[in-house]
């Protein structure tokens, strides 16, 4: 059978796109990102150094919907503008568009450039309380049941409850407390009656029955099971939005020590903390600041999500007395490898700022660990030896910006570690919606 007309051009068409790529010219051109960020009236510089000879036949241009008297070109969030040897994307206003890159009819390259609004933020730094209660009560280890002969009997374990497994309730009736959970296991068991208890392990409900061992050691009953229903710790604030009166610490999750896994919060707070004492990290053995809560300060709020990027909620003002005005955000695309500095206490709750290096920049991560950092301040490292648990959620600052915070140590290598980018924060941040009212009122 003959080649059709169409296929004989969708071959010519193919070997030409070929043939095209081999270029030099168009070999930079598909080496762009097909995606990247500006920031409103920030430009972005493509170099291309296309021949005189083909400049009449290559575009960039913003592609969208077909113009109308509705939709005017202004409307579009970025704009090109070409000049000798390279085109310029210029961010106008938030907003997402696609920039296309054609030599003539063929399309070499399209691009996914977002446009962020600018945006400021008090830089946190101070140190903070956080006191969590779980929705529910983590299993966390198995705890044997020893009977009167002195044998060991792990009543919940032999009926399928596992560790990392949530008690959600018990015989249909919401338990929020370690207390609740003993004493409801305790009643049963003098009355010879199972216990159903419904689990949230992973994203299912499981219903397990167990039937609760008398332990000669405890004198009561018990079913054989480590449980813990809530955390507290001392960490550090990251920002504060005055717009909203919402505010970030941490810069990761708060996952419960033994089982790993991240705490679905049921209520939780934030307070003041005065740091007494540091503990100081090497290699192979994590640091540790040691604080004391302060319920008489001002610095207080409500935690309302425990995410992978850090606590969120709202508290009312907050200052930083190293910055008389909010910080300018700086974006995962702004930030350098080079010097920086941090934002955190070492002693009582005076801020201070300290020396550090971005050595590492990865823009497309967004999982905590888009930046490897190291402390070089002298001061610092005599003291805390490094990043040290406390720390995560200090802020870290770069030409005046406020482009991301501390979440991890490197364990072997204290001094170093990794930051998270303010991208991510932000993210989860706007995705609790517009707390202006509410803060308002609270501040009135």
């Amino acid at each position: 059978m003959s080649p059709t007309y169409r296929q004989v051009c969708g071959i010519l068409l193919a070997l030409a796109v070929a043939v095209c790529s081999l270029y030099p010219p168009v070999r930079t051109i598909l080496s762009l990102p097909d995606s990247q960020s500006i920031v409103v009236g920030e430009k972005l510089t493509l170099p291309l150094q296309v021949p005189a000879r083909l400049r009449s036949a290559f575009e960039v241009s913003v592609r969208g919907p077909s113009r109308t008297v509705f939709s005017p070109p202004s409307d579009q969030p970025v704009t090109v503008d070409q000049e000798e040897t390279s085109y310029d994307i210029l961010a106008l206003r938030p907003g997402q568009a696609d920039v296309e890159l054609k030599l003539g009819n063929i399309p070499l390259k399209s691009i996914k450039v977002e446009s962020l609004a600018p945006r400021r933020l008090v830089p946190g730094g101070h140190s903070i309380g956080v006191l969590l209660k779980s929705r529910g009560i983590m299993v966390v280890g198995y705890a044997p049941v020893l009977d009167q002969s002195g044998e060991k009997d792990y009543p919940a374990k032999e009926e399928g409850v596992e560790i990392g497994d949530v008690i959600i309730a018990v015989n249909g009736r919401a338990v929020y407390t370690e207390t609740e959970l003993a004493e409801l296991i305790d009643q049963a068991g003098k009355e010879n009656q199972p216990l159903n208890l419904t689990l949230k392990r992973g994203e299912n409900q499981v219903k397990v029955e167990v039937s609760p061992s008398f332990c000669s050691e405890t004198n009561r009953y018990r079913i054989g099971l480590y449980v813990r229903d809530g955390v507290a710790g001392v960490g550090t604030l990251s920002f504060w939005d005055p717009l909203t009166g919402r505010y970030a610490a941490l810069g990761h999750i708060i996952a419960d020590v033994d089982t790993r896994k991240g705490i679905d919060v049921r209520q939780g707070k934030i307070v003041g903390a005065s740091v007494q004492t540091i503990r100081p990290a090497q290699p192979g053995r994590p640091g540790e600041k040691i604080g004391l809560f302060d319920p008489e300060s001002l610095l207080t709020g409500d935690i309302e999500k425990n995410t992978f990027a850090g606590v969120f909620g709202t508290t009312q003002e907050v200052k930083n007395p190293l910055f008389a005005y909010p910080l300018e955000v700086g974006y995962a695309h702004q930030v350098r490898e080079g010097k920086a500095s941090i934002l955190t206490v070492i002693n009582g709750n005076e801020i201070e700022s300290f020396d550090i290096s971005i050595e590492k920049v990865y823009p497309s991560r967004q999982n905590g660990k888009g930046m490897v950092i190291r402390i070089t301040d002298p001061r610092l490292l005599s003291v805390t030896g490094g990043i040290v648990q406390g720390m995560s959620g200090s802020p870290i600052i770069q030409d005046n910006r406020i482009v991301g915070v501390v979440t991890h140590v490197f364990l072997n290598d204290p001094q170093r570690g990794y930051g998270t980018f303010m991208d991510s924060m932000l993210k989860e941040l706007e995705s609790m919606g517009s707390g202006l009212k509410n803060f308002r009122q609270n501040a009135s």
